[in-house]
């Protein structure tokens, strides 16, 4: 009887072991999204908002940085360059409002409204997708797209 239930005993803690590795990994892969949503809401915040773009990208963003924008340079010093222009000279009252973010690991996405001109215009849709490394930004993917006047349906964008 004793040699039955030993095989038995040791699966069971072999797999009781397993499924705590997993959820162990489901708990810091959830933790791990959460943080870095929390660095992309507070590098939003601070070069959209606040229009602090050096400081956001030397608070948030990693030595190296590869973006995908074909408007705006590859690297840190480029991407500095071309959003503390547009944030001083087109945009300087301009704001961003997250209306939602998505996290999975390394990977966080942002759906936000970027309101260049307040009154003045419509504004834009943008998804923002970041990825990080060891909590800094390092890579970013967008795609944009003016709010119409009128819609072919009664579906909000946000």
């Amino acid at each position: 009887m004793l040699k039955r239930t030993l095989p038995a005993a040791l699966l069971l803690a072999a797999a009781t072991a397993a499924s705590g590795c997993v959820t162990s990994r489901a708990v810091m892969d959830a933790e791990v999204a959460r943080t870095n949503t929390q660095t992309v809401l507070a590098f939003e915040e601070t070069v959209f908002n606040k229009h602090e773009v050096q400081e956001g990208f030397d608070r948030y963003v990693g030595a190296t940085y590869t973006q995908h924008n074909p408007l705006v340079p590859d690297g840190k010093e480029g991407a500095v360059k071309a959003l503390s222009y547009v944030l001083t000279n087109e945009f300087p009252r301009s704001r961003v409002i997250v209306k939602r973010t998505l996290a999975q690991r390394n990977l966080v996405a942002v759906h936000v409204f970027w309101d260049q001109k307040p009154g003045e215009t419509r504004g834009l849709a943008i998804i923002d997708i970041y990825r990080l490394e060891n909590g800094k930004i390092v890579e970013h993917w967008d795609v944009g797209q003016q709010v119409p006047d009128k819609a072919a349906n009664d579906n909000s964008m946000f």
